[in-house]
C-alpha cells in the first residue's frame, strides 16, 4: 500500500472520531452540574444561592443526633421546584439523594446542603450514607 493511502485512511479515521465525539448524545453540549442561582444540581457544604443571598427553594431541614432523625420524614414537591435539603448532624457522614445521585458531606461543625431542581418525578430516599440512616422520602409530582 502506498504511503499516501495510509495518510488518507488515518485522516478518515480521525474525522470519524471527531464526528462521533461531536454528534453523540451528551457529547459535551450538556454542562456539568454546578452551583448556580438557577437551581442546577449542587451538593456542597455551603449554601448555593442567588445574587441577593436567597433562593426561592423549598427548604427541608433535618437534624441527626444520637442516631435519631428529626425532620419531616416525608416531603412532597412539584416537578421543576428548587429543593434545598439542609442536614445537621452530630457525626461526620455523607448525605445522599438517591436517584438524583447528589451528595454532600456533613460534619458536627458544618451542615450538609444539597440544592437542586426536582426535574424527575418519583419517590427518592435521602440517606445518611455510611450510617445507612433514612433521613427523608422526597416525592416529586409532575
Amino acid at each position: 500500500m502506498k504511503p499516501s493511502r495510509w495518510i488518507a485512511i488515518a485522516a478518515g479515521v480521525i474525522v470519524l472520531v471527531v464526528l462521533f465525539l461531536v454528534v453523540r448524545p451528551g457529547g459535551g453540549d450538556t454542562p456539568e452540574p454546578t452551583a448556580s442561582p438557577t437551581g442546577s444540581p449542587t451538593a456542597t457544604g455551603a449554601t448555593a444561592s442567588g445574587p441577593s443571598g436567597t433562593t426561592d427553594a423549598t427548604e427541608i431541614d433535618i437534624e441527626v443526633a444520637g442516631g435519631q432523625v428529626t425532620g419531616p420524614g416525608d416531603a412532597a414537591v412539584t416537578q421543576g421546584d428548587v429543593v434545598r435539603i439542609v442536614v445537621t448532624a452530630d457525626v461526620s457522614d455523607e448525605v445522599h439523594v438517591h436517584g438524583y445521585d447528589l451528595h454532600a458531606d456533613v460534619t458536627p461543625d458544618a451542615p450538609g446542603v444539597i440544592e437542586f431542581t426536582a426535574v424527575a418525578p418519583g419517590v427518592y430516599e435521602v440517606e445518611l450514607e455510611s450510617a445507612g440512616l433514612l433521613l427523608l422520602e422526597l416525592t416529586v409530582s409532575p
